[in-house]
């Protein structure tokens, strides 16, 4: 009966009308098609900014690109190619020897001696360029022990998630994390209602995620606490490889201005940011150059 009484709410709130309608059933769609490739249109007149985050668990890459395509078409011959699979996106890397590449500060860490790949642009949100992870739990569980084996909400790849824990309790425990399991959710703020309905016993989301959820449903905040948080991490990078033409600059310029027009912001914020600006000295020193 008290399972029934939590899956007739659950069923009745608004997030998981959205979750079942437009995350569960937009993943599996994708799941059955081919994944993403890059553009047969790559030709020296073509730009493309390619882009792969394991930090989202976006469930409509189709949308994603027609919206970019749409507003970067308007300015010239750029086009936009994500990717939904960090092994397809890693080859492709090592495939080609120029580019225009989004991607997550974390996974640059993991390229940047692989690849000759040069950061130029970072994002920001709400005037800030750097974020904290937070997990996040039920006021009744006291340590990281008690979660050993359970459930752990995230919009990240499970690859991440875990790195990002390891992060915030070192590497004392490493069969501790490796007992989770990671239950992947479109967005962060999907992760931390998970939490409250009980479909989850922990979520790893940023803190801003935590404030939105304070202001859109300050109840479902309240039952949550922090058991952990990271230090601060710059938010995505724009890297360039190979040669910077005259119509990369171009490129780099327009995705600059983006933040500063309605449309622009309107597909930044489709990747959780508000703008994207040169990286300054701190923020290079952060990426350890």
């Amino acid at each position: 009966m008290k399972t029934d009484i939590i899956s007739t709410a659950i069923l009745r709130s608004h997030f998981f009308r959205r979750y079942i309608a437009n995350g569960m059933v937009a993943l599996l769609t994708f799941a059955s098609l081919p994944q993403p490739l890059p553009a047969a249109s790559n030709t020296a007149a073509t730009q493309i900014i390619y882009f792969y985050s394991p930090e989202t668990n976006i469930n409509n890459f189709s949308s994603l690109k027609v919206e970019f395509d749409t507003y970067l078409s308007s300015f010239g011959a750029y086009e936009f190619q994500p990717f939904s699979e960090q092994a397809t996106f890693e080859k492709f890397l090592g495939e080609t020897s120029e580019g225009i590449f989004l991607i997550s500060t974390w996974h640059f860490q993991n390229l940047k001696t692989r690849y000759p790949l040069k950061p130029v642009l970072v994002g920001q949100l709400r005037n800030r360029s750097t974020q904290k992870r937070v997990l996040t739990t039920r006021h009744d569980t006291s340590s990281f022990e008690k979660l050993r084996g359970e459930k752990i909400a995230s919009a990240g790849s499970p690859a991440y998630t875990r790195t990002i824990l390891r992060q915030i309790y070192g590497k004392e425990n490493p069969d501790l994390i490796d007992s989770f399991k990671i239950f992947t959710v479109p967005k962060d703020i999907d992760a931390l209602m998970a939490v409250g309905f009980g479909m989850a016993t922990a979520a790893l989301t940023t803190e801003n995620s935590l404030i939105k959820l304070a202001r859109i449903n300050p109840k479902q905040h309240g039952l949550l606490k922090k058991l952990g948080t990271t230090e601060e991490n710059l938010l995505p990078i724009v890297a360039v490889m190979g040669k910077s033409g005259n119509e990369s600059q171009e490129l780099l310029a327009l995705m600059q201005k983006m933040g500063e027009q309605a449309e622009g912001e309107k597909r930044l914020k489709m990747l959780g940011l508000d703008l994207l600006k040169q990286l300054d000295d701190r923020e290079l020193g952060m990426l350890g150059l």
